[in-house]
């Protein structure tokens, strides 16, 4: 299973709110323990959960296409 935000600050002794600012690149966060956080980040291979950032956003950045008929040469070149 991938590892959580909230793992990574226990894994460097830091808050939540410090992770997300180092992975986020905002807010001030000190040179050492930016390095380190991104360290163990990449490690463990995170990647951010993008349903749950979509749940806590309320908006999926997706699209969906409705059509007739997807035989239909004149609907597919359209996409």
């Amino acid at each position: 299973m991938a590892i959580t935000v909230n793992q990574i600050a226990e894994k460097c002794g830091v808050s939540r709110t410090t992770v997300l600012r180092a992975l986020n690149g905002k807010g001030s966060v000190g040179k050492e323990t930016k390095e380190k956080i991104l360290s163990v980040a990449k490690q463990y291979n995170y990647r951010p959960n993008l349903l749950a950032r979509s749940l806590n956003h309320g908006r999926t950045m997706s699209l969906g296409v409705v059509t007739i008929n997807v035989e239909n040469m004149y609907f597919v070149q359209s996409l």
